[in-house]
Parts: C-alpha cells; structure tokens; sequence
C-alpha cells in the first residue's frame, strides 16, 4: 500500500524551506515512493503560499496522484520536483510561476503551460515526458509540451530528457520568449517535432548530441526564430552525435551569433507525407529549410556532418559558411545546396574532401568576399552541378582542387574578381565542364597546374579584365554533344581579355574556336595548339612567350606561318593581324613573309575549281612573293634582256634585220642591201657598196643591247625596234620575229607586275 504525505509534514517543511523526501521510511516497503495529492500542492501554492519559505517547494522521489492544476496562479517561490512521478499532465496555463523543475521525473504525463510566465528556469533535465494533448494553441496536432505564448525570465533545460509525443509534437512552443538559452542537450531525445516557431530567444540554442526524430513533417521547427546567440547543433565530448530525423526548418530566423553543425546528421526520412498546405513545394524537399535565414557571424559545418535531403538558403544572410573536410550533403538527382539569391559578407568555403551529391545553385547570390569551393560533386539535378548564373563575388573565386562530375560548373553572367582553377578535374563529356559564357572578371582566370576539363570550356562574350592564363591544363572533348556540336574543347567566341592570353596548355583535344576574341597580347607556342582552330577575328597587339616556355619562342615567324596555315577553314584575318603585330614591333620582313604564306593558302584554298586564266596569274603572282618581292621580277627582267641580247649577237639572228631610210634603200646589219638581193635574195650580199652599215647615216645604227632593251622593256623606247625589224623571208627570219614579239609580251607582263608590286606596297607601307 503507497504510504501518503499528510499536510502536517508538508506545511512544516515548507514552512522550514526544507526538501520533502517522498521515499518510504518507517514501516514502507524499502524504495517505494510515498504520494502526494494533486489538491494538496495546489492549496498549498494557492491559500497557504504566504507560509512558504522563498526556497519554495522541494519535493523529492515522491508521486503525485492526480491533476496538479496550477493554471492561472501566482507562485511567488520555486517549485521544484525531483524523481517524481504524476498521474496526470501538470497543468499551469497562464500561471505566473518563480521557477519550475521537473528534474529526473521517470513519469510525466505532459506539461501544458501555454501563456506562462516564469521569473526564472524552466528545467525539465533527466525526465522523460509522454503524452499527447489537446490545446486550443492548434486545431489538428497534439503534444506532450505545450509553451506556446509563454514567457520565461532564465533558461529552458532540458539535459537528458526524453519526450516522446505519442504520435503527435514532443514540444510546441510557439511564439516563446526566454531571456537565456535553450538547450536540449547531452542526449536528449524526442519522438516527435519540437517546435519553436516565431521563439525570441535572449541567449543560444543548444542541441548538443540531441536526437530529434519526426516520422512526418519537421523534426525541429524554429521558423521566424529571432535568436540572441547562438545555434549548437554538435556532438558531445563522450562522441555522441546530434541528429534530426526530420526536417529542419528554419524559414526566416535570425541568428545573431553562429550556427554550429559539427558531427550533425539531418536527414529525411523516407515514406514522409508530402507536406501541408503551410509550407511550399520546395521548403519541404530540403532536410535543412532556412530560406530568408539571418546569421550574423559564421555557418558552419564540420567535422563529419551529414545532410541527406538537401540544404534551401534561399535568400539567406550569412556572414561566413564554411563547408569543412569530411562533410557530406546528399540529395542526388536534385539540388544540394540552394543559396539563390542569398547575401555572403565575408565568404563561402567549400573544404578539400568535402562531398556534394546534387546540385549546388547559387544564382543571384552576392559574396562580399571570397568563393572557395574545393571538394567533390557529383549526380547533380538536370545538367549543372553549380548553377551560378548573375552571382556576384566581389573578392577572388578559388576551384583549385575542385572535382565536379556528370554537370557543369557555370558561371554565366556573373560578376567575379578572379578565377583560379589549379588543379581541377571538371567531367562533363556531354555537355559544358566550365561555363563563364557572359560573365565579367575583374582580374584574371587561372585555369593552370594540373587542370583537367573533359568537355567544353565556354568563355563567350565574356570580359576578363586581367590575365587569361590557360597553361599547364588538359582539355579534351570526346564527342559533339547537343550544346556543343563543333565538339570544341575550348570556346572563347567574341571574348575580350583586356591582359593577355596564355596558351601554354599541355594538351588540347580536338579543336578550339577563338572566333573574334580580342587581347592586348597573346603569349602561345603555335606547335601546341590543337588539331583543329578556328581564330577567324583574333586581335591581339603583340606576342609574347607562354609561362615556362623558352626564350625566343615568341617571334618565330616561320612557326606562325605553319600555325595560320593550320586554320580549319582559311581566313586572311588571322594572317593580316599577325602581320601587322609583326610589323608594329619591328619585324618588317617576317611580316612580309606572313602575307606570303596568306595569298599562297588562298591560291591553294581556290584550288583546282578555279579557271586555268586565274591559276596561271596567281602562279605567276606567285613567282614574286605576290607583290612583296618585286626584286624577283628585276631578276628576271635582267635574264631575259641578256637572252634577247645575247640572241641578237648572233650572225644567224643578225641576218634577219633589215632596216629602211625612207627612201626605198634597205639595210641589213652588215650594211645596204643591193635591189637583186632585196627582190628575191634569202640572204645578204657583201656590203661592197656602202662605206658602213648605217649607210652613212641614213638609218639608226643596229646595237644589239640597246636592241634587247627596246624589246623587253616597253616603257623605254630607243628606236631600235622602230627601225630594225625581222624580214620574215629570210633565213630564220619568221622564227626570229616571233622570239623578238614574245619578248616584248614577256616584257611588257613583267615591267606590269613589277609596277603593281611596288603601288601595293605603298599601300601596305
């Protein structure tokens, strides 16, 4: 039989302050509890409370039958039950309590204490509290702990408790104020969702090594919290870790301090209802829901945290998030983290080792300084594993290290301040591994040491205000794809890059398109570049050397030859720009030579399609270095006098001139030819009748140089072939007249071109 505490004994020891120890003395069964009525207490705290101690009431391992019913009242003093059991929920609605502890209670049916207020703790530490009540806080749920509209002067504490709300909430308390922390900490356990939505909190919320398990909905609900302090969601010393079983809902709270994950699981669980009408679509995908979240030092996750279901930051802001070695978010197939939208004031770290499984978006979000991303990710949602499109980060973004599989990384339209990718490995085959299509940076894009992209790099229209060093990289495309037909390993298409370009990549599979890009220097060995280029529209004001590359290497004018000569499809443009760098710098001659090499691509790209008249001017063009070699043509002008000269001393040839003074009297070389031999004679008679072979005046006399040079020259005339001409009806005569007419056409072609050379490099010049 369970012995009771009278009223005797509990007024003398509350009038005394002492402890009322409900364990069994005298003649009670050794460990039982001794009881105590519901109604006593009451009264006690109700008509008799001028006769308390301030120590308050303090009752130890005792059981409380019946319904304490403390609602509405005003106790002055702390009540205090430790190890105790009741029958029935403690009721204190609206009461106005000093300090309430339920510590190390094994039964407490419930605690329903909406609208109360307290000047001090509310400790509920090593108890386990089962129930599922009814307020009229909500209309459809239950729970073990009601607190909504309460207020609370100290702390909320619950340190080992256990709360399970019999498939309903293990505490609601919304709208709560407490003026010092809440900590469900050192494993404290709740079956069901504890919810604080809309708390204002003076200190920190600790969760250490807390297990909060919700089979449906959210497991911890602190949406439009305004906490003080901060926010603990970490092990314990002894290695106990936290975890939500649940969805972690922190829509719109304010966090004035940190929030701390370390060694944190939060995980949905599978079979979850799809949710209610309250929350939207997308809140109840992520396991963690913090969008519009407020922190105002760092977020941070550590040690081995594990997120299964996603993470939503949705036009959050945080000062720091910091992401470190070992931690692990997973929601393959959809989106991981969701910073859309979301202000950084410091920056955003992604550690070595970390690992992503989803999508990482972060369209929107402005970083005020640093973008550090360095782990792995993979199985993204659609085709992008980062989806920054129109991002701001004001100070430098760091890949290196960075290991993205099966998506994109992209950047388009964003505003970045540099971009450094030592040593990343991007894996996309089928579509883009880095995407700055659009995008301005203010200083230079790295992507050196080691870096590895399988699939497209797409720097289209893009500005880079600095460098743009590409060196020490592999690039490769396996295949054409949907988005990148052309099945280019680089594509830098109307880019501009107000430093240089370094091209000293180590290697590039198959093609690049560097169409219309401009720079102020390109700084490239042309025996690396790939198999196939396109660079039709390429500026640039002067060459330099790769990184690491020998000296000398820039101005090699004969291996930029054999690399504008590489072009896919033949253009001049490239051929005409490096020309007139050349030329700008000093190179005159190897310039020259380039726009050589230039029409000899264009006579083979006309190829045989071309009509034969056009073929033999260009191969004639050809013969003087298409109008930059004009000396050619002086050589060959010389020749060509010398042969006709040298053709006109001899006898054969010489007997075949004749020359008329007007007068009817014809004159061979050797001097008047007599009428008998000018009728009908083949060859000339011996000049017996004149005293010399100019007849004395009568005709300009025969010089056989001065004769080539009338001949082959058309622009000068020194009456040779005005006077002298072949008789056809001599000996060789016909073939003499037609050596001398083909002279004069191979003359008259050659003096032409050496003319337009010299007009067309008074143009060039």
């Amino acid at each position: 039989m369970i012995q009771e505490i009278d009223e005797a004994e509990l007024l003398s020891a509350l009038r005394a302050g002492a402890v009322i120890d409900g364990a069994s003395s005298g003649g009670g069964e050794a460990g039982a509890k001794r009881a105590v009525s519901a109604a006593l207490l009451r009264r006690c705290c109700h008509d008799l409370k001028d006769q308390v101690d301030p120590r308050g009431l303090r009752l130890s391992d005792a059981i409380v039958t019946g319904r304490l019913d403390l609602a509405g009242l005003t106790v002055p003093f702390p009540l205090r039950f430790d190890g105790c059991e009741f029958d029935s929920a403690l009721m204190v609605e609206g009461a106005e309590l000093f300090e309430l502890a339920l510590t190390g209670c094994p039964r407490l049916p419930g605690l329903l204490g909406n609208g109360l207020r307290l000047r001090r703790d509310l400790d509920l530490s090593r108890s386990r509290v089962a129930g599922a009540h009814r307020t009229s806080a909500s209309t459809s749920k239950t729970a073990a702990v009601w607190l909504c509209e309460s207020e609370i002067g100290g702390r909320l504490l619950c340190v080992g408790t256990t709360i399970d709300g019999q498939g309903g909430r293990a505490i609601q308390a919304d709208r709560i104020r407490v003026g010092g922390a809440v900590r469900l900490i050192h494993q404290f356990r709740s079956a069901g969702e504890v919810r604080l939505m809309g708390a204002r909190l003076g200190v920190s919320l600790d969760l250490t090594s807390a297990r909060i398990e919700s089979p449906d909905g959210p497991a911890l609900d602190v949406a439009d919290a305004v906490i003080e302090g901060s926010v603990f969601l970490i092990d314990d010393q002894a290695g106990n870790r936290p975890l939500i079983g649940g969805r972690l809902d922190m829509t719109s709270t304010s966090i004035s301090g940190r929030f701390v994950m370390r060694n944190a699981t939060i995980e949905i669980r599978p079979g979850r209802p799809a949710g209610s009408i309250y929350a939207p679509a997308p809140v109840l995908d992520a396991a963690l829901s913090a969008s519009r979240l407020s922190v105002g030092a760092e977020l941070s996750m550590a040690g081995r945290c594990e997120v299964t279901g996603g993470i939503d930051l949705s036009m959050a802001e945080v000062s720091r998030f910091f992401i470190g070695a070992g931690c692990a978010l997973r929601a393959p197939g959809r989106t991981a983290l969701d910073l859309t939208n979301a202000e950084i004031r410091a920056f955003l770290r992604l550690d070595a080792d970390a690992e992503i499984e989803g999508t990482l978006r972060l369209a929107g979000a402005v970083s005020h300084g640093t973008l550090a991303l360095h782990g792995h990710l993979a199985k993204p949602e659609g085709d992008t594993l980062i989806s920054a499109s129109g991002m701001t980060v004001e100070g430098n973004v760091y890949l290196d290290g960075l290991r993205a599989e099966g998506g994109a990384v992209a950047f388009t339209g964003a505003r970045l301040g540099s971009l450094s990718a030592r040593r990343a490995r991007l894996d996309n085959a089928d579509g883009y591994a880095l995407r700055l299509s659009q995008a301005v940076v203010n200083g230079p894009v790295r992507l050196v040491d080691g870096f590895a992209s399988t699939g497209l790099v797409a720097l289209n229209r893009a500005t880079i205000e600095g460098r743009l060093h590409v060196t020490a990289g592999t690039f490769e495309c396996p295949r054409p794809s949907a988005v990148n037909q052309s099945g280019n390993a680089i594509e830098a298409i109307s880019t501009t890059v107000h430093g240089s370009v370094d091209l000293g990549w180590t290697a590039v599979s198959p093609s690049v398109d560097f169409t219309d890009l401009a720079a102020s220097s390109l700084a490239d060995d042309p025996a690396t570049w790939p198999e196939r280029f396109t660079i039709a529209g390429m500026t640039y004001d002067r060459l330099e050397r790769p990184q690491g590359a020998p000296p000398g290497t820039a101005w090699d004018q004969a291996a930029r030859t054999r690399w504008l000569r590489r072009q896919t499809a033949f253009d001049s443009g490239p051929y005409e720009q490096a020309a007139t760098v050349f030329r700008q710098h000093g190179y005159a001659r190897e310039a020259e030579q380039i726009l050589i090499a230039r029409s000899e691509h264009a006579r083979r790209s006309i190829g045989l399609g071309a009509r034969w008249p056009r073929r033999a001017l260009d191969a004639a063009y050809a013969v003087i270095g298409y109008g930059y070699r004009p000396q050619r043509v002086l050589w060959m002008l010389a020749g060509l006098l010398i042969l006709t000269a040298v053709t006109l001393t001899l006898p054969p040839a010489q007997a075949t001139l004749r020359a008329n003074n007007g007068n009817g009297q014809v004159y061979t070389t050797s001097g008047p030819l007599p009428a008998s031999a000018a009728a009908g004679s083949q060859g000339p008679q011996p000049a017996a009748l004149a005293t010399d072979s100019c007849g004395d005046g009568q005709v300009r006399c025969f010089s056989p140089v001065l004769y080539a040079i009338d001949t082959v020259v058309p622009l000068i005339s020194l009456d040779q072939r005005a006077t002298w001409y072949p008789d056809p009806h001599a000996r060789y005569g016909e073939l003499m007249l037609w050596w001398l007419n083909l002279g004069t056409v191979l003359g008259w072609l050659l003096s032409s071109i050496f003319v337009l050379s010299l007009a067309r490099l008074s143009r060039s010049t």
